[in-house]
């Protein structure tokens, strides 16, 4: 009889791939239609602070491009601009880190995994409520929008709604950053056990 594995079975799988995390996160619901739209949307009301740092690495892609070009045409120019564009960035990062903490709901411990999360709401949400997600996590330095749909919802008194949704629509290149932190989560995970249950 051959025997199944954790790596055989799905249901293992999906359990190694579920962490806990500390997250800071904005929802909103919506309806069945707009859980097709793309979550970055302009129909979608995020967060100043949750596109901010994209756009800035938008403006440092074509700066760095016109930088090359000074450099070969002046380089003590060059110089000088990035000496500036130094002190601007250092600038920049402490405004940003600043205001993402202030304007950001409270961290609050997540249950996440690549296909969904679970999470406390404020009131309860009716299974089969669609959601429109802003997930920050403040100490790496992402933000990731996705809409999903309410699978559950369970009142756990002072702490809440425990709530657990799936992604609907989530972009390929954030559902990649949820599987780096979660990988990220798991080694650390793994690299404190010995020390959390050492043998007797």
């Amino acid at each position: 009889m051959t025997r199944m594995t954790n790596s055989d079975n799905p249901f293992e799988r999906r359990l190694l791939n579920r962490i806990d995390s500390t997250l800071s996160l904005h929802y909103q619901p919506i309806s069945s239609a707009e859980s097709l739209k793309d979550p970055y949307d302009t129909c979608f009301s995020l967060p100043r602070y949750f596109t901010l740092f994209a756009e800035l690495e938008q403006i440092d892609s074509v700066q760095r491009g016109q930088m090359q070009v000074v450099e070969r045409e002046n380089p003590r120019l060059s110089g000088l601009f990035q000496a500036m564009n130094l002190k601007i960035e250092l600038l920049t990062g402490a405004i940003y880190d600043g205001l993402a903490k202030l304007l950001s709901p409270i961290p609050q411990r997540v249950n996440l995994s690549e296909s969904g999360l679970s999470f406390h709401a404020t009131e309860a949400l009716t299974p089969g409520t669609h959601l429109h997600l802003a997930i920050s996590h403040l100490e790496h330095h992402y933000h990731i929008a996705a809409t999903a749909r309410v699978v559950y919802c369970e009142d756990e008194d002072l702490e809440g709604f425990r709530t657990g949704v799936y992604f609907i629509n989530i972009n390929p290149s954030d559902r990649a950053r949820l599987s780096r932190d979660i990988s990220r989560k798991q080694e650390e995970h793994a690299s404190l056990e010995p020390f959390e249950n050492p043998d007797i």
